[in-house]
Formats: C-alpha cells, structure tokens, sequence
C-alpha cells in the first residue's frame, strides 16, 4: 500500500513539473469562455476560474493580442468564436489532405527509399502533415507538426515560388530573414533569384539550411484552382544527396506531386 501511494505521489510530481502553470490558466479561460458564451468581467470571471485579477488580466490582453479574445468598451471580455472555427477548418483540410495524399506518399517513399514528407501551407510557414521514415538502418526523420518558414527549406521554397507575388513580397519583406544556419538564405535579392529557379524547374533543393547535414528536394502541390496547397519532399543525409542522386530523385518526385495535384482536381 505505500509504494503504490509513494508511486502516486511521484506521479503527481512528475505531472506538476511537466506542466506549465500560465499556459494551463489560460486554456482554462477559453474553455470557460466558450462554455458561457458571454462577454464577462474580469472580477467575475476571476471567481468563476480561481485565478487571481492581476494573472488573469494578464492572460486576457495575451489572448487578445492573439486575436482569441475581445474586450468591449465597459471593460468585459469574450471569445472570438471565429478564430476557432479558422482554426478548426485549417485542421479539417490538412486530414483531409493527408488522408487522400497518402497512398501517393507512400508509393514515392517505397520508389525512392528516403524519408518523405507531406507538408501544407499555413500562413507564412508550411506545417509537415504526414511523414513516411525511411527503412533503412540510418536515416533522416521530420516530426508531424512541425513547422518550417518559407525562405529556409525545401518544402517551404517549393511553395514560396508558386505564391503571388504580392504575397511573396509580404513574407520577404526587405529581406531581413531568419539565419537557422551558414547555409540559410537571408538576401532577399539571393531568395527571389533562387524562386525564379525554382520556378523554372518544377522543385526545390536545399542542403542544410534548416537542419545542419539534412538535404532535401521538394515539389509544389495544386488544388483545383491551381492554387498551391503543400509541397511533398525528399529527405535525406546530405553527403548522400549528390548532384546525380538529386536529379534522380526530381524525376519521381515530379511524377508524384503532379499525381498529388491530380488526386485534388477530382
């Protein structure tokens, strides 16, 4: 009886500590918010959530600032529903997308032999969707859910070449880009020329620019309108992704990508 009480309490330990307290009072104001479906003030929801005024005052303007809460001109606070539901949609269409993409994802993965990944499109990043690792003994793996930028790997550059251009400005800016590694391209003037590239042939390569000693080349994927969705991309160790072995690659990668694109059009 002890050890399992002893065992309990190591439990609860290890569960506190892996908690991380702000975060959870705020979930909990948004699940309150939701569940009275009411602008409040900040005294009364105080007590109805237990968390003292200064905190939660302080949880509000975060929540706000992040454009989930809205605060009216007496003061009161409420949710903005509308978030949520751009939130819930993004998630409907990426398993969609991921479910009607796989058996596509996992043919290139059993022709190539490499780690491959699906990723799609969320604001100025792509998020990996789905991932397919590779059999062999050693190998380069993506963690699902997962985001890259834009500018910095070859799944976010095969989509970034195929946005407007009045879109790729905004995300460019004056070229002010985040440095992941030696090998990130930060000039904008570097960037646009590699996407007139990129453009021209069909995919995107990048040797370390995100992740130290991991290659990849990756391809644009369509809906119906022609829009770009996601990109699919092969991952591997950089010193096994050799100028000849890249040009291989593209091949079945191209033919993957426009089978992708053509799964979307129906």
């Amino acid at each position: 009886m002890y050890s399992i009480s002893l065992q309990r309490r190591l439990n609860m330990s290890k569960d506190s500590s892996e908690i991380l307290l702000t975060l959870d009072k705020g979930l909990q104001v948004i699940s309150h918010l939701s569940m009275i479906n009411r602008p409040i003030s900040v005294g009364e929801l105080s007590k109805e959530v237990e968390i003292n005024k200064s905190t939660l005052f302080r949880i509000l303007k975060t929540l706000q600032r992040r454009g989930y809460v809205f605060q009216q001109e007496n003061g009161d606070y409420g949710l903005r529903a509308e978030e949520f539901y751009i939130l819930a949609d993004r998630f409907d269409q990426n398993e969609a997308l991921q479910r009607t993409l796989r058996p596509e994802l996992e043919r290139l993965a059993k022709l190539c032999g490499e780690t491959v990944t699906l990723s799609a499109l969320v604001d100025k990043n792509v998020e990996c969707i789905d991932k397919i690792d590779s059999q062999q003994s050693v190998y380069v793996t993506q963690i699902v859910g997962r985001y890259s930028p834009l500018h910095a790997a070859a799944s976010g550059k095969a989509v970034l070449a195929f946005i407007p251009q009045t879109k790729v400005e905004k995300i460019v800016g004056k070229g002010d880009l985040k440095k992941f590694t030696e090998s990130t391209t930060v000039s904008k003037e570097d960037l646009l020329e590699d996407l007139k590239e990129i453009k021209e042939k069909g995919f995107s390569i990048s040797h370390g620019e995100l992740d130290l000693g991991v290659s990849a080349v990756a391809a644009p994927i369509f809906s119906k309108s022609r829009t770009v969705v996601g990109s699919v991309s092969i991952l591997g160790f950089s010193q096994k992704f050799t100028e000849e072995r890249i040009k291989d690659l593209s091949v079945i990668l191209l033919d993957a990508a426009r089978n992708m694109s053509d799964l979307l059009n129906y």
